[in-house]
């Protein structure tokens, strides 16, 4: 779901949030990664309990945003095998 192989050699795989931007609503991110908004809310609201990174959210003008940055660490810190 994550990896898709690059068409040149030694490139390495390609991760699917590559060309979306620094920051990313809650229901982009759902949308991409297939789960629930619900998913995602909870990750905020229980950082400590599913050891979500600290700096994964964000909030401006009372809207919740993702870091992309952090999002894809923290999904290649949990599946080695994607790096």
């Amino acid at each position: 779901m994550f990896i898709r192989e690059a068409s040149g050699a030694g490139s390495g795989p390609l991760l699917i949030f590559e060309n979306q931007p620094e920051l990313m609503k809650p229901e982009a991110v759902a949308e991409l990664m297939g789960v629930s908004i619900k998913t995602i809310y909870d990750w905020r609201y229980r950082q400590k309990q599913r050891k979500v990174p600290m700096g994964l959210f964000v909030k401006f003008n009372r809207l919740l945003y993702l870091r992309t940055e952090v999002l894809k660490q923290w999904i290649l810190s949990q599946n080695p095998s994607l790096q």
